[in-house]
């Protein structure tokens, strides 16, 4: 077996990541001849070349990318390791906390003052990200804790549910009366703007519309929250989101907010680790913070009259359509793709 030790999985990240070892040995305070030689001990324990030289410096080669996430796994949980043994209560250490946009915008700044009042000697990092990416990183240890959206638990990452929440239709003019629920048929007709796939809204309004045989004429792909809102509030198209965002955009507020009839639209969000690797007093701690907060953000009202679900209701299509025709003029762009129930 390849004898390897922590510092030289440390120098390669270190490159890897600066994609320089001149840079990189600057960032260890180490000298470019010594740093050099910790990774030519690496790839002579594993038998292979992990960096390519070009013009600007190095590049992984296929063995080094296979090898990256790997060793940041290791070196992370080498350094809870050491941590749960130093800091049995948690005070110091680092820790990495991955969000989603919609989820981000609300609770970034009260939990990052939360975090700073409970663990005033640790250090935090937030990451921002689509739940398809926190959840690469966190199977490769680069962040420690995520909050993730309709996540699917495994034998490698931990789920546990914090709460559901129905999604809405949302348009620059209200579609139907207040309280009213619109149909995901009615909805199928209207021109609108959703984020890429694989984005987990996307994903669950496209298979409840092939469920339903229906297909959905989108207008626009926009992964961006606050772009979105611009777009709506622009007339460009509607959109279904979570009640996440109107707490956390005052502009979202001012546009129309709809129940969606269908007990099936609906967002659970979970927070995720890693299964099977020790937990330090200072994640668990995190953890509870996290889960903390965002309950007591589920509980605060929106306000700005949104009205509450009522599965129950109905509107007549040919009002939701014609409101909609109202509320997306026709200079709208049509860069349409069709979304058919045979996809």
């Amino acid at each position: 077996m390849a004898r390897i030790d922590s510092g030289q999985l440390e120098a390669f990240i270190r490159v890897a990541e600066m994609g320089s070892i001149s840079r990189a040995a600057l960032a260890l305070g180490m000298t470019q001849p010594a740093l050099s030689r910790r990774l030519h001990a690496l790839e002579q324990s594993l038998g292979r070349l992990l960096f390519r030289r070009n013009g600007r410096g190095v590049q992984l080669t296929e063995a080094g990318t296979r090898l990256l996430d790997h060793a940041r796994g290791v070196v992370r949980g080498l350094e809870a390791a050491l941590q749960s043994v130093q800091d049995p209560e948690g005070r110091r250490g680092r820790i990495a906390v991955g969000l989603p946009p919609s989820v981000g915008r609300v609770l970034i700044r009260t939990f990052a003052a939360g975090f700073a009042g409970r663990f005033p000697q640790a250090s935090l990092a937030l990451v921002e990200g689509l739940s398809e990416g926190l959840h690469e990183k966190l199977l490769a240890g680069r962040i420690d804790l995520a909050l993730l959206l309709n996540a699917t638990p495994s034998r490698l990452v931990h789920v546990e549910p914090i709460a559901t929440e129905p999604l809405y239709i949302v348009a620059a003019r209200p579609l139907a009366p207040a309280g009213r629920a619109l149909s995901l048929a009615q909805i199928a007709s209207l021109p609108l703007i959703l984020p890429g796939a694989p984005h987990p809204i996307r994903a669950l309004v496209e298979a409840e519309a092939a469920r339903m045989g229906l297909g959905l004429e989108i207008v626009l792909e926009v992964d961006a929250v606050g772009a979105m809102i611009e777009l709506i509030a622009d007339r460009r198209g509607c959109s279904i989101m979570p009640r996440n965002v109107l707490r956390a955009d005052a502009a979202a507020r001012g546009l129309a907010w709809h129940p969606i009839d269908s007990a099936l639209l609906q967002t659970t969000l979970s927070v995720a680790r890693q299964a099977g690797t020790h937990r330090s007093a200072l994640a668990e701690g995190t953890e509870r913070l996290l889960r903390e907060q965002m309950l007591e953000v589920l509980r605060r009202d929106p306000g700005a009259g949104l009205p509450a679900v009522a599965l129950s209701a109905r509107v007549d299509p040919s009002a939701a359509l014609s409101a909609a025709t109202r509320a997306v003029p026709s200079a709208a762009p049509r860069i349409r793709s069709r979304i058919s129930a045979r996809r």
